[in-house]
């Protein structure tokens, strides 16, 4: 399977975005727990009806391919290189990526010029206050990361850098890595016919990573959980079942075993992931204590 790591600023600019749209998970992440009511009082209202008024993400999902081979890194360059390229390059360019369960967006001209100027008014309004730390962090990650990224490299390594996540029954011939600070301490992954696509979460520093392991294990019903998934993975449906929990409850307690990268996460192409204990991060809580001065 190829391997590829790409070192761009404008994936965290589309993800934060998202982040804004979606709102996914905003209590498990690194971020502040008000970054959304902050980050909505710092925005414009016309950019925030703006992304409130996307039906969907659908382009913005597939605009990641557009990122990869992008010939430019910055962001400006993303832009002038989209705004020139022709309705055919772009439809050539996406084709690969979609089917029937993620077709090809309607209106795709339309689509792109709407993606551009929503990401450039993100960009002016929100991202480029902080564009400058978060660059110098996203490109020593990448830098870090790529060091060990081969063509076939086990995908035990994917497994580690992402937290958890084993794409070896996928079937994919391709793997592309982007690192990700807004959405740290968790992972991403989408799945594009043959490719898959994750972001890897940037450190938050030995102490922070010994916390979210050590929070994750201080609960009964989550040790509970660990122990059904320790000799055979387990679907949410199974979880629930067994646990007698609500939806809700487990949804929540496999986000925080999500975040201490305790658990192996097994994407399915039925779309459902397979949630299986992932003991080595065990092991890492004792150098990670060690580690800390």
């Amino acid at each position: 399977m190829r391997i590829k790591v790409v070192d761009s600023i404008v994936y965290e600019v589309l993800l934060s975005l998202s982040l804004y749209k979606r709102q996914t998970h905003l209590k498990y992440l690194g971020i502040s727990k008000n970054w959304f009511i902050e980050t909505k009082e710092k925005i414009s209202e016309e950019l925030h009806n703006g992304i409130e008024g996307l039906e969907d993400l659908q382009f913005e999902d597939l605009s990641v391919h557009l990122i990869e081979n992008c010939p430019s890194k910055d962001f400006s360059g993303y832009c002038s290189w989209l705004a020139g390229l022709s309705l055919g390059a772009l439809y050539e360019m996406l084709s690969p990526f979609v089917n029937e369960k993620r077709p090809m967006p309607a209106n795709l001209e339309q689509r792109k010029q709407q993606h551009l100027t929503l990401l450039s008014m993100w960009y002016e309004e929100y991202f480029s206050e902080i564009e400058g730390e978060l660059a110098a962090v996203l490109k020593a990650e990448s830098q870090q990361v790529e060091e060990t990224a081969i063509n076939g490299k086990s995908f035990s390594w994917i497994e580690e850098i992402t937290k958890g996540f084993q794409i070896e029954g996928l079937g994919c011939s391709e793997a592309v890595l982007f690192p990700s600070w807004h959405f740290r301490p968790l992972s991403l992954i989408d799945v594009f016919n043959h490719k898959a696509v994750l972001t890897f979460p940037c450190s938050m520093g030995d102490k922070e990573e010994a916390l979210l392991i050590t929070k994750a294990l201080a609960e009964e019903k989550r040790l509970e959980m660990l122990s059904h998934m320790k000799s055979k993975e387990k679907t949410f449906t199974e979880l629930v079942g067994i646990m007698g929990m609500s939806k809700g409850n487990i949804h929540h307690h496999l986000l925080l075993l999500r975040s201490a990268g305790l658990l192996r996460i097994i994407p399915t192409r039925q779309d459902y992931f397979l949630y299986g204990f992932r003991t080595s991060q065990v092991e890492a809580l004792l150098s990670l204590l060690l580690k800390i001065g």
